[in-house]
């Protein structure tokens, strides 16, 4: 038995604190001897069988945690790389950026914001641009537990709606796709998850799951909360037993959201989370998002988010509107009932977003392009630099690894 790979792993991305829990070294191994453990804190990965008697570095190859080869992803999946010294050095490669919403009002109701990944997937599986998509839900047996799984209708999209505060690993669908012989996927991720897709798409020897990868969605991520986090909102503030518990809404609506659990026996407790539990959470940040800058999910094909630095459409602002200025800007009316950002960075992205435009699946305004790099510069400075650049220098000093971007 030969497990140099692992060892690598190990060292790398495991032990330096790096693992982001995708899952991507659980998929690709060829013997399953890899599984992500869970434990009270997080999911860890762990050899529970044996590695092939060859030489094999396929777990550590795919990881996401320790090494991005960012020139490579760009150039290959967005036609060039960012120009070094630019404010794409933040931004990243992007072509157009969008606010809107689904045009169906149950797509819409069912969403966190706008709704828009929703009826982008209902749209692209109902007129076959993809058979089957890998969105987040929740282990049914543990059902304020985010575990990933595969959508091929409509039902089960909206089934998935609304954000997922809570690492899981996202990349273990494919494996469920696979088995299912899906050709034509979609896969939504975490912006750290999205690299590992990119490895996948990428090299060789991880084909038969890269060429079934047809659209990488992404999202604007601040960071996600352990999953002792939902326990402990779940068990804390809403003084419910995890046992009676149904169903789990991060932001159930009305806009902006609240934290909503659904008991077993038809009950709801609720309180507000984006405007009172959602800082409470930074206890529960998991150690591998202290020291990441990964905001603006630089490799996906299409990325959105809430608007909350957008220039003209940051919650903040829209009860300081007049009406006139309403009247004006359609945005400022339909931003108060939860209105989706995206960003398209590739050619693909855009003629999965055309289509869903032409089909009526979405409605969307195009910023100007003042305003799409003004909002995308304002996610990345007052985000994750404020809070996770003193980690890193210390990381640094200390010499510790790093992400490293290349």
């Amino acid at each position: 038995m030969s497990q140099e790979g692992f060892d690598l792993l190990k060292k790398n991305c495991i032990n330096s604190g790096l693992c982001v829990e995708c899952g991507a070294c659980e998929l690709v191994c060829p013997s399953h001897a890899i599984e992500l453990k869970k434990y009270s804190w997080g999911r860890n990965p762990e050899l529970v069988g044996k590695c092939i008697d060859e030489h094999c570095e396929r777990c550590h190859n795919v990881c996401p945690a320790h090494k991005v080869p960012l020139t490579e992803i760009q150039t290959k999946f967005f036609g060039r790389a960012a120009k070094k010294g630019t404010k794409e050095d933040i931004t990243g490669i992007w072509r157009n950026v969008y606010t809107g919403y689904a045009l169906d009002e149950e797509v819409h109701n069912a969403a966190v914001s706008g709704g828009f990944i929703s009826a982008l997937l209902i749209f692209a599986l109902e007129n076959k641009m993809i058979d089957g998509a890998v969105i987040a839900g929740f282990d049914p047996a543990t059902p304020y537990e985010a575990k990933a799984f595969v959508a091929t209708t409509r039902e089960q999209v909206l089934a998935g709606a609304g954000s997922k505060y809570q690492p899981h690993p996202q990349l273990l669908g494919l494996r469920e796709a696979l088995d299912k012989g899906l050709t034509k996927l979609a896969i939504t991720s975490t912006p750290c998850h999205t690299i590992a897709i990119r490895k996948l798409m990428m090299g060789n020897e991880f084909e038969e799951f890269g060429r079934r990868i047809k659209l990488v969605l992404s999202n604007i991520c601040g960071a996600h909360w352990s999953r002792h986090g939902t326990e402990w909102l779940i068990t804390e503030c809403l003084k419910t037993k995890l046992e009676d518990v149904g169903k789990v809404t991060y932001r159930a609506r009305p806009f902006p959201g609240d934290f909503k659990v659904q008991l077993k026996n038809g009950e709801d407790a609720v309180a507000p989370f984006v405007n009172n539990l959602l800082g409470q959470l930074a206890k529960f940040t998991p150690e591998e998002c202290r020291y990441c800058l990964e905001k603006v999910a630089s490799c996906g094909d299409i990325v959105v988010g809430d608007t909350w630095h957008h220039p003209v459409l940051h919650p903040s602002f829209l009860y300081e509107y007049t009406d006139e200025q309403k009247k004006a800007d359609p945005r400022i009316e339909a931003a108060l009932n939860g209105v989706s950002a995206v960003v398209v960075r590739s050619e693909i992205g855009q003629q999965f977003v055309d289509a869903a435009i032409e089909g009526k699946a979405v409605k969307l305004w195009k910023d100007t392009p003042e305003d799409a790099e003004a909002f995308l510069c304002e996610i990345h400075n007052v985000g994750k630099p404020v809070c996770n650049g003193p980690v890193i220098e210390a990381r640094k000093r200390r010499g510790m690894p790093l992400r490293e971007y290349f």
